[in-house]
């Protein structure tokens, strides 16, 4: 299995392997204004690569959006609290 890694600018993504990488590719990279995603992956091809990032891009998302769902519940008791408070 080979490391595969993620560079990132706005909309556009590069993924190489690590080994594939010379320090003059990370140079390049870097002035054309790509970014280092921090994850990287062990698959056995590109697309193997690219389908667990989008399987941790959605878990990530699964979690986040659990965790707004609980902040806005709680939000929403203390102001219905707040307000039973105020009219009692």
């Amino acid at each position: 299995m080979e490391k595969y890694v993620f560079y990132v600018k706005d909309e556009a993504t590069k993924i190489f392997a690590r080994s594939a990488l010379s320090k003059d590719d990370i140079k390049k990279l870097k002035q054309d204004g790509f970014k280092k995603y921090p994850l990287e992956f062990e698959a056995e091809s590109k697309q193997e690569a690219i389908d667990k990032l989008n399987e941790n891009t959605r878990d990530n998302m699964d979690s986040l959006g659990g965790f707004s769902a609980t902040i806005a519940f709680i939000a929403l008791t203390v102001v219905i609290m707040a307000v039973l408070v105020y009219l009692f």
